[in-house]
């Protein structure tokens, strides 16, 4: 390790001198996830073979039998190394860590996540991780001032979105103490919502249930948010400290999402339009805990104000970074080859 490397770890800032721009051994925190999976996939097989990648074998809402299992296998036969990850188990943040330069980071929806980003960052620093690429909310940047106003009004009102804004927050503010730089890729509604917050309903009662009102929703596509994290991954130095906001081609309604579902799968599937508090009931009746309830009520709510009906809810930065147009919905639900294993729709 060089002078100027040690002296990173002790004065802050300094690593901006000391950085370089391979990428080393990527730790992908979750391979099962919509994101991570499709980020592994693609730096396999492009030929970025020092992969580790984190399953968690607990349970996922609506995920079949042997899904991790079978993701696991599948990241193997292309050469990566996967361990099981759980966020819960502070004891598997400096296992997954060792030996790892760069962290791509998607948090998942589950009860406690206040306490568990900090804690891996710190766990980060600690194992000097040099760059870490985190999936989030839309985030207000000097840029397109539309959606700045939006990702406020959801930080506000959602608390989800509000967790997320802290620990990026955080991450922003480990440079000033470590040698991490950051890359924030923050997304609008993901195009993957529908079908994993709803993959029961969809499957057994063909019911698609939102509380948006016909307003538009600024969805985008997995596959999108996929190929821009590549690039970042892989070509870290332009876009090291640097938050993008990655939005769809324009305002998709849930009504056309029900249509779409229905063409691909065969099945009619109908669109139920509830008020927000009947959503929630609806929500719970599903079983979910409340904390889970709140926020996907939350979101409902914000789409039904209309905000993404707008040009200026929508941005440039996937086009600059990918070099490509916004994937629409019936594309995404066409690229059955960016979807991971084992799952099972209508």
């Amino acid at each position: 390790m060089s002078f100027l490397k040690k002296a990173a770890d002790i004065v802050p800032g300094l690593g901006k001198f000391t950085y370089d721009n391979d990428a080393g051994k990527i730790f992908i925190t979750s391979g099962t996830g919509v994101i991570g999976y499709r980020v592994a996939i693609s730096l396999l097989e492009a030929g970025h073979k020092d992969i580790r990648v984190g399953i968690f074998e607990g349970d996922r809402q609506g995920m079949n039998d042997g899904f991790g299992r079978k993701i696991a296998e599948q990241l193997e036969e292309k050469g990566a190394e996967v361990i099981e990850f759980n966020w819960a188990q502070e004891s598997d943040y400096a296992t997954a860590l060792e030996g790892v330069k760069t962290v791509f980071c998607t948090l998942p929806h589950i009860e406690g996540w206040a306490d568990m980003f900090p804690t891996f960052l710190k766990t980060s620093k600690a194992k000097k991780i040099e760059h870490f690429v985190k999936v989030s909310f839309l985030r207000p940047t000097h840029a397109f001032k539309g959606v700045a106003e939006i990702a406020r009004m959801y930080r506000e009102n959602v608390p989800f979105v509000s967790f997320h804004g802290t620990c990026d927050d955080i991450l922003q503010q480990a440079k000033t103490d470590s040698r991490i730089s950051y890359t924030i890729l923050c997304t609008s509604h993901l195009m993957a919502t529908p079908l994993l917050a709803q993959g029961k309903t969809l499957r057994e009662e063909k019911k698609f249930v939102t509380a948006s009102y016909g307003m538009g929703v600024n969805y985008v596509s997995p596959n999108d948010v996929a190929k821009a994290a590549v690039v970042v991954l892989t070509n870290q130095k332009p876009h090291r400290n640097k938050v993008y906001n990655l939005t769809g081609p324009g305002p998709t309604k849930d009504s056309e999402i029900a249509e779409l579902l229905s063409q691909k799968y065969g099945t009619p599937i109908e669109h139920i339009q509830l008020g927000y508090h009947d959503y929630a009931k609806n929500v719970k009746s599903r079983g979910l805990p409340k904390w889970q309830v709140r926020d996907s009520a939350s979101m409902e709510r914000m789409k039904a104000h209309g905000l993404d009906e707008h040009k200026t809810s929508y941005t440039t930065d996937l086009q600059e970074i990918t070099g490509q147009q916004p994937e629409s919905f019936d594309d995404y639900l066409s690229s059955t080859q960016f979807m991971r294993p084992g799952l099972q729709f209508p």
